[in-house]
C-alpha cells in the first residue's frame, strides 16, 4: 500500500528558477548618451562655425545636418522596431530630443537672420517635441518644447510690443520682466494639463524667468553705475566733484523686486500642490540672485536692514514650520499611545 504524502505546501522543485534576463537597454544606456553627446557636440560645431564668417560654410554645415538627421534617425527606428527592448524609450526620447533642438539651429542657420528665422525655428522644435512627448510622454521632449517656445515668445516680445534694445529704458525693463513672468506663468498652466509635464514644464519656465529676471536686474547695476558717468557734466567747476546718484532705474528695480515675490509666492503655492522640490529650488533661486542685484541698483546705503528684514520673516516662516513639525510628532505619539 502506498503511503499518501503529508499535507502542506508542495516541495520546492529541485532546478532553481533561472534568474530574469537582464533588460538590453538598462546595459545600454551609458552607450546611448554618450553616443547624443557625440552627436550633438558635432551639431553644436557646426553651429558655431557655419556663419563664422557670415557666409554659409557647407563643409561645416553638412556635418550638422548629417548629425541632426543620424539623431532623428536613430529615434525613429527604434520606435518602430525596438520598442520592446526599450520599454523606457531611452533611444526615442534622447535622440529624438537632441535631433528636435538640431533641427532648430539648422534652420536657424539656413534662414539667418531673416525676420522669420526665430519663428520658423523656434516653432519647428515645438511642432517635433509635442510629437516626440505625445509618442512616448518623455522629459526630454518637454524641455525642448518650452525652449523652442521661449525663442518663439522673445521674437512676439520684440516684434508686438517693440521692447527697445536699451534694458536700462524704464519702460523696457518693465515690459521685459512682465514679459518673463507671463511666459512663466502661461508654460506652467500649460504644462499642468498633463501629470507627466505638469512639474518639468513650469520648472523649465521658471529657470528661465530667474536667468531672465537676474541678468536683467544686473543689466540696470551696470546701466545705473554709468549713466552718471555719462550725464555729468565736464564744466570744470564740477570736474572735481562726486557725480550725483542717478535714480532712473529705481521704479524698475523696485517693479522687479514685487514680481520676484509674487513669483516666489506662485511657486510655493506648486511646491504644496505636487510636493516636488524643483519648485522650492526656484523660490530660493529668484530670491537670492535679484535681492543683492536690486539693492545695489537702489544704492541702498545700509543693506544690513535688507538682511535684518529678510531674516526675520525667514526665520519666523522656519521657526513656524518647525512649530508644525513638532505638532504633527506630537499627534502621531498620541494616537499610538
Amino acid at each position: 500500500m502506498t503511503q499518501a504524502p503529508p499535507p502542506g505546501p508542495p516541495a520546492a522543485p529541485l532546478t532553481p528558477p533561472a534568474a530574469p534576463t537582464p533588460r538590453l537597454l538598462d546595459d545600454g544606456r551609458p552607450l546611448v548618451s554618450v553616443g547624443v553627446a557625440l552627436l550633438a557636440t558635432a551639431v553644436v560645431l557646426s553651429t558655431a562655425y557655419t556663419r563664422a564668417d557670415g557666409d554659409l560654410d557647407w563643409s561645416n554645415y553638412a556635418v550638422g545636418l548629417v548629425a541632426t538627421l543620424g539623431l532623428l534617425g536613430v529615434a525613429a527606428v527604434a520606435y518602430v522596431t525596438a520598442r520592446s527592448a526599450d520599454p523606457a524609450t531611452d533611444l526615442v526620447a534622447w535622440p529624438g530630443a537632441f535631433g528636435v533642438a538640431g533641427v532648430g539651429l539648422m534652420v536657424a542657420l539656413a534662414l539667418d537672420d531673416h525676420l522669420l528665422t526665430a519663428y520658423v525655428a523656434g516653432l519647428s522644435v515645438v511642432a517635433l517635441s509635442l510629437a516626440g512627448l505625445v509618442l512616448t510622454g518623455r522629459a526630454p521632449f518637454v524641455v525642448t518644447a518650452v525652449l523652442g517656445l521661449y525663442v518663439t515668445y522673445v521674437k512676439v516680445l520684440d516684434d508686438v510690443i517693440s521692447v527697445p534694445d536699451d534694458a536700462g529704458d524704464d519702460v523696457a525693463a518693465i515690459s521685459i520682466a512682465l514679459g518673463l513672468v507671463l511666459f512663466a506663468v502661461l508654460v506652467t498652466v500649460a504644462g499642468w494639463v498633463r501629470a507627466d509635464t505638469r512639474v518639468l514644464a513650469g520648472a523649465m519656465a521658471g529657470a528661465l524667468t530667474v536667468v531672465g529676471f537676474a541678468g536683467l536686474t544686473g543689466a540696470l547695476v551696470l546701466a545705473q553705475a554709468f549713466a552718471p558717468l555719462i550725464s555729468f557734466s565736464l564744466d570744470e567747476d564740477m570736474m572735481t566733484s562726486e557725480p550725483p546718484r542717478f535714480d532712473g532705474y529705481d521704479n524698475d528695480t523696485w517693479v522687479i523686486l514685487s514680481l520676484s515675490l509674487l513669483l516666489m509666492l506662485g511657486w510655493a503655492v506648486c511646491a504644496a500642490l505636487t510636493g516636488h522640490v524643483v519648485y522650492r529650488i526656484l523660490v530660493v533661486a529668484i530670491a537670492v540672485s535679484v535681492t543683492p542685484l536690486a539693492a545695489a541698483v537702489l544704492s541702498v546705503e545700509h543693506p544690513s536692514w535688507w538682511g535684518l528684514v529678510a531674516g526675520a520673516i525667514g526665520g519666523g516662516l522656519l521657526l513656524l514650520a518647525l512649530l508644525q513639525t513638532e505638532g504633527t510628532v506630537r499627534r502621531r505619539s498620541l494616537d499610538a499611545d
